[in-house]
C-alpha cells in the first residue's frame, strides 16, 4: 500500500468489514495510552468567528481598571486581573446568562497579535494566514503558504482522538456550522498533501444531527458493501501499469475517503443510547422571510444548533467544530454589510452600532450560550462538559476592517480545557513602553477607537491551543517566516510589518513556548 494507507487501517478495512484483531500493547502508540484509562477525560475544541471585524477597542475589552496585576515576560509587563462578576464584561462580551460561576472559566486577552495588514481572509482564524482574497500577503503571492487550520490538526491528530474513539465512539473527525469556510484542510489529511480546501458546513439542526447520529445518510445511503466494490475497483486500478503517478495519488486520496465511511458506518453500527432527534427544526428560523431582520429568530436559531453540538460532544461522537457566523442579529436588513456596516459608509458611529450589535449577539447567543449547555453537563470527576474543553471566539481583525493600521487581535475563551489554561482573567500582553500612533487621527476625534501596543504573536496562542488538546508540536511543526525561510515556532508561517519587526524581535523568539498567566500546561 502507498503511503496514504498504514497496514493497519488495511487490516480495518480490508473485504468491506473490521478484521477481529487482537489487542497488541507494543504496537499501540503513545498517544493511545490515554484509552486504557478508564477515567481519562476527553476534552472537546469549539471556534467561533465573525466576519470583517472593527469592534472598537473600548467596545471590545474591559477596563484597564482590573489589570491590578503585572509579570515580566520576553522584555515586557504582562498586566492582567480578574474578570468582575458582572453580566457586561464589556459592550461586545455581554450576557444575561453570566454567571459568576461561569465569568469565572472565561478568558479575554489583548495584544496577542497579527502584526500586519493581513486584509480580508478566512484562514488566519485558525492559522492558515496565507488564505486571503487572491492568496496574497502584502501583494505577495502566498499560496504556497496555505495549510490546514488548527481544528483539522486537532481533529487528525493521533493524540487527540484514541484507538477506542476510533473503533466505537467518534463518527465525524470535525464539523462545521452555518459556513465552513473558518475550517481548511488538506484533501488527503492522513498524508497533509493535495489542496488546502474549505470544509463542508451545516445549517440545519435536524442535518447535523444525521451526520452525527446517522452517517450514512450523508453518503446517499452508501453502506460496506458498495465500499467493499469500490476498494475491489480500486486495487486493480492502481496496479494498471498506464496510470499516472498523479492519478494515483489522487487515487489513494479517494480511498483514504472511503476507509474513513467505513470507519463510520462501522461505529454508528454499535452505537447504544442514541439520543432522540431533535423536535423542532431549525429552518422554521433559517428559511423564514424575515431571518436576516430578527435577532429574536437569530437567537432561536443558534440554540437548536446548540443542542446538537452539546449531544455529539456528550456522546463523544465528534469533538471539535468551527462556525464561521454570518449572521447579523440585526433588526433591520442591511444588503451591503461590507460597503455599509464594515466600511462604514453609513457612518462610523452607525456602523459601529450594527458591528458591536453583530459581535455582541454571536457572544451571547452562540458563545455564552453553548458554553452554558456545556458547562451544565457533569463528568465523573465532578467537573464539566466545559471544564474539559475550549470554546474560542476571534474576529476577522481589530479595531479596522481589514486589520488595517492594527495590530492586536481580539480573543475570549470559555473552558480551561482540562485545567490547561487558567480562566476568569482579563490579561493584557501589550508593551505599554512602545504605542503606535496608526489610529491616533482616529482616535484624535473617537477616544473609543485606542492606540496599540505590540504584544505577543497569534501563532503562540494557537500553538498553546493545540497543546492543550493534547497535539505535540512534533506534529505540526516545521513552519518559517514568510520573507526569510527561517524557521519559527508556534503555528502557522511567521510575518511581521518591517517597521515594527524590531518590537517583536523578542516575541519572536518564545513563539514555541507556554504563554504567561493563561498556561497552567506543559
Amino acid at each position: 500500500m502507498s503511503p496514504a494507507m498504514n497496514r493497519r487501517q488495511f487490516l480495518r478495512g480490508a473485504g468491506g468489514a473490521a478484521l477481529a484483531i487482537p489487542f497488541l500493547p507494543s504496537m499501540v502508540s503513545r498517544a493511545f495510552a490515554s484509552c486504557s484509562d478508564p477515567g481519562a477525560i476527553p476534552k472537546c475544541f469549539f471556534a467561533i468567528g465573525t466576519g470583517h471585524g472593527g469592534i472598537w477597542g473600548s467596545n471590545m475589552y474591559p477596563s484597564d481598571s482590573l489589570l491590578t496585576q503585572s509579570m515580566d515576560y520576553a522584555g515586557q509587563q504582562v498586566r492582567y486581573g480578574n474578570l468582575p462578576a458582572q453580566t457586561s464584561l464589556s459592550p461586545t462580551c455581554t450576557a444575561q446568562a453570566l454567571t459568576p460561576e461561569l465569568i469565572s472559566k472565561f478568558n479575554v486577552l489583548r495584544a496577542i497579535d497579527i502584526p500586519y495588514r493581513i486584509g480580508h481572509h478566512s484562514g488566519g482564524y485558525l492559522g492558515n494566514f496565507a488564505q486571503t482574497v487572491g492568496t496574497s500577503i502584502e501583494g505577495t503571492d502566498a499560496s504556497r503558504f496555505t495549510t490546514a487550520t488548527i481544528d483539522q490538526i486537532i481533529a487528525w491528530s493521533d493524540n487527540f482522538y484514541c484507538e477506542n474513539d476510533l473503533n466505537a465512539l467518534m463518527t465525524q473527525r470535525s464539523f462545521c456550522t452555518v459556513n465552513g469556510d473558518l475550517s481548511w484542510n488538506f484533501a488527503s489529511p492522513a498524508t497533509k498533501s493535495g489542496n488546502v480546501v474549505p470544509m463542508p458546513s451545516h445549517t440545519n439542526n435536524l442535518e447535523l444531527f444525521r451526520y452525527f447520529f446517522d452517517p450514512g445518510t450523508a453518503y446517499n445511503g452508501v453502506d460496506v458493501h458498495i465500499i467493499d466494490r469500490v476498494k475491489q475497483s480500486y486495487a486493480r486500478l492502481r496496479a494498471h501499469p498506464r496510470i499516472s503517478h498523479g492519478d494515483r495519488m489522487r487515487l489513494d486520496q479517494h480511498v483514504e475517503r472511503m476507509f474513513e465511511i467505513e470507519r463510520k458506518l462501522q461505529v454508528v453500527s454499535q452505537l447504544q443510547n442514541i439520543p432522540p432527534s431533535p423536535g423542532s427544526d431549525s429552518n422554521v428560523y433559517w428559511t423564514h422571510h424575515s431571518f436576516r431582520h430578527d435577532p429574536e429568530e437569530n437567537r432561536l436559531y443558534f440554540d437548536l444548533m446548540n443542542d446538537v453540538i452539546v449531544a455529539a460532544f456528550t456522546a463523544g461522537i465528534s469533538r471539535v467544530g468551527t462556525c464561521y457566523n454570518n449572521v447579523h442579529f440585526a433588526d433591520q436588513a442591511i444588503n451591503d454589510w461590507h460597503g455599509q456596516v464594515a466600511h462604514a459608509s453609513m457612518g462610523a458611529d452607525v456602523a459601529q452600532g450594527w458591528t458591536l450589535g453583530f459581535n455582541q449577539g454571536t457572544f451571547e447567543h452562540i458563545m455564552v450560550n453553548l458554553a452554558e449547555k456545556m458547562n451544565n453537563v457533569p463528568m465523573s470527576d465532578g467537573t464539566t462538559l466545559l471544564d474539559n474543553s475550549l470554546i474560542l471566539f476571534v474576529q476577522e481583525a481589530g479595531q479596522t476592517t481589514h486589520h488595517t493600521g492594527t495590530t492586536s487581535y481580539p480573543i475570549v475563551t470559555a473552558g480551561s480545557a482540562g485545567g490547561f489554561f487558567n480562566t476568569g482573567l482579563y490579561v493584557d500582553f501589550g508593551n505599554q513602553n512602545i504605542t503606535y500612533n496608526d489610529l491616533a487621527e482616529l482616535n484624535a476625534s473617537n477616544s473609543a477607537i485606542q492606540l496599540e501596543h505590540p504584544g505577543l504573536y497569534y501563532n503562540q496562542f494557537l500553538d498553546n491551543v493545540l497543546r492543550s488538546m493534547g497535539v505535540q508540536p512534533t506534529e505540526y511543526g516545521g513552519f518559517t517566516d514568510y520573507t526569510t525561510g527561517a524557521a519559527t515556532g508556534g503555528y502557522g508561517l511567521h510575518h511581521v510589518d518591517e517597521s515594527r519587526a524590531a518590537d517583536y524581535a523578542q516575541a519572536r523568539t518564545v513563539m514555541g513556548d507556554l504563554l504567561p498567566v493563561i498556561t497552567n500546561g506543559s
